[in-house]
């Protein structure tokens, strides 16, 4: 009897693991497609946010480098006044010594300008633009093609690529 029992329970056993096993493996199953679904799903959001945080860091240096560009662009506006008249003084001078020290002064304040990417635009002798200059006098000058700038009245200023102050010119006709 003890035998008999013995196989009874081995057999309740297998039927037991038997009947739970296939029940474990589509379980395990469901269970695993489930985890990895929801990894997939977690590693797209993490690259979506990586992705998100890459374009703030972007939009935000941007920001940065516009709004110290707009200080020096308005701090240079300021100054552009100083630079007429250092330009006015320097075509009226006649002693050598007084212009020679204004002169170093002037070139002072434009190597300024060039430590914060402000450059003068050279015009004479250039192809009128309109982007780039302002015409306020036309003149008919012998040998010289129309639409040439014929003299700078007031230098024109540039922050990289963006003209600050357009260039006060004469253009020929």
């Amino acid at each position: 009897m003890k035998e008999n029992n013995e196989f009874k329970n081995d057999v309740d056993k297998k039927v037991i693991d038997e009947d739970v096993q296939p029940n474990l493996c589509d379980e395990d199953t469901n269970e695993s497609d489930e985890l990895t679904t929801e990894i997939d799903s977690l590693k797209t959001q993490l690259i979506r946010l990586k992705a998100d945080f890459t374009n703030f860091k972007k939009r935000a240096q941007k920001r940065e480098h516009d709004s110290v560009n707009l200080g020096v662009e308005k701090f240079a506006e300021v100054l552009f006044p100083v630079i007429d008249n250092f330009d006015i003084a320097l075509s009226h001078i006649e002693d050598k010594n007084i212009y020679d020290g204004v002169k170093m002064i002037y070139d002072q304040v434009i190597e300024a300008f060039k430590n914060v990417d402000i450059n003068v635009m050279e015009s004479d002798g250039a192809v009128f633009d309109p982007n780039l200059h302002y015409a306020v006098m036309m003149e008919e000058k012998d040998g010289v093609q129309s639409g040439i700038i014929t003299e700078t009245l007031k230098k024109g200023f540039m922050l990289g690529d963006k003209v600050i102050r357009p260039a006060m010119v004469k253009v020929s006709k």
